[in-house]
């Protein structure tokens, strides 16, 4: 489909996939997708260095020989998670391939487990998001990355697989500064789609923070599946952009070489 591409897109060579870039491309033909990028994990905190070279190369390598085999335009990227616990590794790491988009994600707190894997039953909420957020600022202000994934991670487990509503209100303050950070680095803003297929059943971020994201000046939106396997590739996108839509954004973004494309929103023909 013209102007639809999926810019959050993992393989084999990310520790919680097992699927081939060759079974993307297949998938993204049936789609007609015009783009999607390859950002497979690479966790600083998680990974030992000489890990992670392996299996980025490995990524870039997999895009590289696909490149002319696939009817949608193959993007080289990788996504740094938690890349402030470790500057210097990942700096390494951006130099170590011409990549079209990085992304930077925040999937834990230092020192303490992913969210994935936290008991939320009866935690202390605040004490977990307000470092969140300003992990997220920190991680805005470092400005290395082109992209800020998924910035409602923890809603993910801690009202999906919980139940847990959260009052946002606390961390209004925390949020428009992210979204001021955001805006004055000239990063994109992810709308990752993924949680329209789990249990929190809306994306991450939802409308909320994209009204207030727009209202604030920001318009660099970048679309992302989070897809696992070839199944979910571009899966919920257009859903999202409609809702983009709604809300008076008209672009969303792409990448080559690290340059920012701007592109007009998938036409669903509606």
């Amino acid at each position: 489909m013209k102007n639809l591409v999926d810019l959050h897109v993992h393989t084999g060579h990310s520790f919680d996939s097992e699927e081939t870039i060759e079974a993307l491309c297949r998938k993204a033909d049936v789609l007609g997708l015009a783009a999607f990028a390859v950002t497979d994990h690479c966790d600083v905190n998680a990974q030992s260095l000489p890990e992670a070279r392996m299996l980025v190369s490995a990524s870039a390598a997999d895009v590289r020989r696909m490149r002319t085999r696939c009817s949608a335009e193959i993007l080289t990227g990788v996504e740094l998670g938690e890349p402030l616990e470790d500057p210097a590794y990942a700096e390494e790491i951006l130099g170590l391939e011409p990549y079209d988009v990085v992304l930077g994600s925040v999937h834990n707190l230092p020192g303490v487990e992913d969210f994935y894997f936290l008991d939320c039953s009866s935690c202390d909420l605040r004490g977990l998001l307000e470092p969140y957020f300003e992990e997220l600022i920190r991680l805005a202000q470092w400005g290395k990355c082109d992209v800020i994934t998924h910035i409602t991670y923890p809603l993910r487990y801690i009202e999906g697989r919980y139940g847990r509503r959260v009052d946002l209100e606390p961390y209004s303050s925390l949020v428009d500064e992210l979204f001021r950070t955001v805006i004055s680095r000239d990063l994109a803003l992810e709308v990752n789609s993924s949680g329209l297929r789990q249990e929190i059943g809306r994306p991450l971020p939802d409308e909320r923070f994209l009204k207030r994201y727009y209202e604030l000046g920001g318009r660099r939106l970048a679309f992302g599946s989070d897809a696992h396997a070839a199944k979910d590739l571009g899966s919920g996108i257009l859903a999202c952009q409609e809702m983009a839509r709604r809300l008076g954004f008209t672009e969303a973004v792409s990448f080559r070489g690290r340059r920012v494309c701007p592109i007009a929103l998938a036409d669903t023909g509606r």
